[in-house]
């Protein structure tokens, strides 16, 4: 196997050993707040408040073997195809007018993820969420925000890190920069990890989730492939049961 290929498969599978062994009660916690709402007939929310993060919300968007009632919040000034540049990630007060936008209210469960958990959207979201009265479940790198100085332009004014403002932490190990192979002659590093993390994250919380579910005696309510036999009836029940309290249904 090339060399370059054998670093990058080497970080991911230390990073994901690394949640692995010492991220499962914070999974855990996490996956009984999902079950939770669920369960009492509510919807919980998946915000990547920043650019890249935005893609866990859509993993968690109509997606085969993944519980129904996640409201994905998908802005598009969040999203790359949208223009990347703009920067609202870095704009003060975008973060609420999102959540308002996607009704996001007290006693509701947020998963908020961002690998550096330091710009104006995050800590913002986390800072409405609070005064809301919502639960926030962090997924992000504490050892990386710390590691960003607390004058460093791109962070909130108020030098905040989303993971001292959440509920529950998931630490996900993005290490300083998020690239891991390095290249023979040049300073940088290049090909990120944070989006694998944050996938495997996701999923591990929803698979407890729904083994929670499953012990408590309620039927997980996922979505199944259209591509399959009884996919299409099954998701349009599903779809009947949540419209009008998922955003992008």
């Amino acid at each position: 196997m090339e060399e370059v290929v054998k670093q990058y498969y080497d970080s991911v599978i230390d990073t994901l050993d690394k949640i692995m062994a010492n991220q499962q009660e914070a999974i855990a916690k996490a996956a009984s707040l999902v079950a939770d709402a669920v369960e009492e007939g509510n919807i919980f929310h998946v915000f990547g408040s920043g650019g890249h993060s935005n893609m866990v919300a859509i993993e968690m968007c109509h997606r085969a073997g993944n519980l129904i009632p996640c409201n994905s919040i998908l802005d598009p000034g969040l999203s790359c195809e949208h223009g990347a540049t703009r920067w609202c990630e870095k704009v003060p007060g975008y973060g609420p007018n999102v959540l308002r936008y996607y009704r996001v209210k007290k006693g509701d469960v947020l998963l908020q993820f961002n690998a550096y958990g330091i710009n104006m959207c995050s800590i913002d979201t986390a800072l409405e969420c609070k005064r809301l009265g919502v639960t926030v479940v962090a997924v992000t790198s504490p050892s990386l925000s710390r590691s960003i100085p607390s004058d460093f332009s791109g962070r909130h004014p108020s030098a905040q890190n989303l993971c001292d403002l959440a509920d529950v932490v998931i630490d996900t190990y993005t290490p300083f920069g998020e690239a891991v192979v390095s290249l023979e002659g040049y300073p940088f590093k290049v090909s990120p990890v944070s989006t694998i993390a944050n996938i495997f994250v996701i999923n591990c919380i929803n698979a407890k989730a729904c083994e929670t579910l499953a012990k408590r005696g309620v039927k997980p309510p996922v979505w199944m492939s259209g591509n399959i036999p009884g996919g299409t009836e099954s998701n349009q029940a599903g779809m009947d049961k949540y419209f009008g309290m998922l955003r992008h249904l």
